[in-house]
Protein backbone atom coordinates (compact mmCIF):
# COMPACT_ATOMS: atom_id res chain seq x y z
CA UNK A 1 0.00 0.00 0.00
CA UNK A 2 2.90 2.44 0.62
CA UNK A 3 3.27 5.44 2.58
CA UNK A 4 1.54 8.89 2.10
CA UNK A 5 4.32 10.85 3.26
CA UNK A 6 7.39 10.01 5.33
CA UNK A 7 6.08 11.65 8.08
CA UNK A 8 3.11 9.23 8.50
CA UNK A 9 2.29 7.81 11.44
CA UNK A 10 2.23 3.66 12.25
CA UNK A 11 0.65 3.87 15.53
CA UNK A 12 -1.97 6.90 15.69
CA UNK A 13 -5.76 6.67 17.10
CA UNK A 14 -6.64 9.85 14.55
CA UNK A 15 -3.61 9.74 12.17
CA UNK A 16 -2.78 13.23 13.52
CA UNK A 17 -1.17 12.65 16.75
CA UNK A 18 0.97 9.83 17.90
CA UNK A 19 0.16 7.31 20.24
CA UNK A 20 2.55 7.52 23.38
CA UNK A 21 5.46 4.87 24.46
CA UNK A 22 4.03 4.38 27.57
CA UNK A 23 0.55 3.77 25.99
CA UNK A 24 2.19 1.41 23.49
CA UNK A 25 3.55 -0.59 26.39
CA UNK A 26 0.80 -0.61 28.36
CA UNK A 27 -1.32 -2.42 25.63
CA UNK A 28 1.56 -4.41 24.65
CA UNK A 29 1.79 -5.75 28.04
CA UNK A 30 -2.13 -6.47 28.80
CA UNK A 31 -2.08 -8.32 25.35
CA UNK A 32 0.59 -10.64 26.03
CA UNK A 33 -0.89 -10.97 29.46
CA UNK A 34 -4.42 -11.97 27.77
CA UNK A 35 -2.58 -14.18 25.48
CA UNK A 36 -1.88 -15.92 28.73
CA UNK A 37 2.01 -15.70 27.75
CA UNK A 38 4.10 -15.86 31.30
CA UNK A 39 7.38 -14.62 32.62
CA UNK A 40 6.88 -11.15 31.30
CA UNK A 41 9.40 -9.63 33.10
CA UNK A 42 12.19 -12.77 33.21
CA UNK A 43 11.79 -12.86 29.30
CA UNK A 44 12.18 -9.57 28.18
CA UNK A 45 9.55 -9.53 26.01
CA UNK A 46 8.93 -6.26 24.36
CA UNK A 47 7.77 -5.13 20.94
CA UNK A 48 10.61 -5.63 18.74
CA UNK A 49 10.85 -9.43 20.09
CA UNK A 50 7.77 -9.73 17.66
CA UNK A 51 10.19 -8.54 14.06
CA UNK A 52 12.73 -11.12 16.16
CA UNK A 53 10.03 -13.67 16.01
CA UNK A 54 9.33 -13.24 12.81
CA UNK A 55 12.25 -12.93 11.12
CA UNK A 56 13.84 -16.47 12.83
CA UNK A 57 10.42 -18.17 11.70
CA UNK A 58 11.63 -16.63 8.46
CA UNK A 59 14.47 -18.32 7.78
CA UNK A 60 13.47 -21.49 9.87
CA UNK A 61 10.80 -21.60 7.04
CA UNK A 62 13.73 -21.23 4.49
CA UNK A 63 12.89 -17.31 3.35
CA UNK A 64 16.45 -16.27 1.75
CA UNK A 65 18.44 -13.43 3.50
CA UNK A 66 17.73 -10.81 0.70
CA UNK A 67 13.58 -11.27 1.24
CA UNK A 68 13.56 -10.96 4.72
CA UNK A 69 15.74 -7.74 4.11
CA UNK A 70 13.57 -6.67 1.66
CA UNK A 71 10.78 -7.42 4.10
CA UNK A 72 12.12 -5.82 6.87
CA UNK A 73 13.58 -2.24 5.52
CA UNK A 74 17.21 -3.61 6.29
CA UNK A 75 20.59 -4.98 5.05
CA UNK A 76 21.59 -8.14 4.29
CA UNK A 77 24.61 -8.13 6.01
CA UNK A 78 22.48 -7.28 8.99
CA UNK A 79 20.04 -10.19 8.82
CA UNK A 80 23.07 -12.48 8.46
CA UNK A 81 25.09 -10.57 11.22
CA UNK A 82 22.21 -11.52 13.83
CA UNK A 83 20.85 -14.20 12.76
CA UNK A 84 23.86 -16.08 11.30
CA UNK A 85 23.48 -18.28 14.40
CA UNK A 86 20.57 -20.32 12.81
CA UNK A 87 21.90 -21.59 10.10
CA UNK A 88 23.85 -24.24 12.47
CA UNK A 89 20.08 -24.66 13.78
CA UNK A 90 18.82 -25.11 10.22
CA UNK A 91 21.81 -27.33 9.36
CA UNK A 92 21.36 -29.78 12.01
CA UNK A 93 17.46 -30.08 11.61
CA UNK A 94 17.96 -31.02 8.34
CA UNK A 95 20.83 -33.50 8.62
CA UNK A 96 18.84 -35.48 10.97
CA UNK A 97 15.58 -34.77 9.21
CA UNK A 98 15.15 -38.71 8.20
CA UNK A 99 16.60 -40.10 11.47
CA UNK A 100 15.58 -41.06 15.20
CA UNK A 101 17.38 -40.95 17.86
CA UNK A 102 16.00 -44.42 20.04
CA UNK A 103 16.16 -44.79 24.02
CA UNK A 104 19.00 -46.87 24.13
CA UNK A 105 20.94 -44.55 21.97
CA UNK A 106 20.87 -45.97 18.56
CA UNK A 107 20.10 -43.82 15.36
CA UNK A 108 17.48 -45.43 12.65
CA UNK A 109 16.21 -43.95 9.79
CA UNK A 110 12.37 -42.95 9.79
Amino acid sequence: MGHKSESALVFSVDGIKPITKRALLYHFKRILESAGIRNLVTRSIVPYSLRHYMITQRIMSGVDFRAIADMCGTSITQIERVYYHLNDTIRLTNAVANYRLDSDGTIRVV
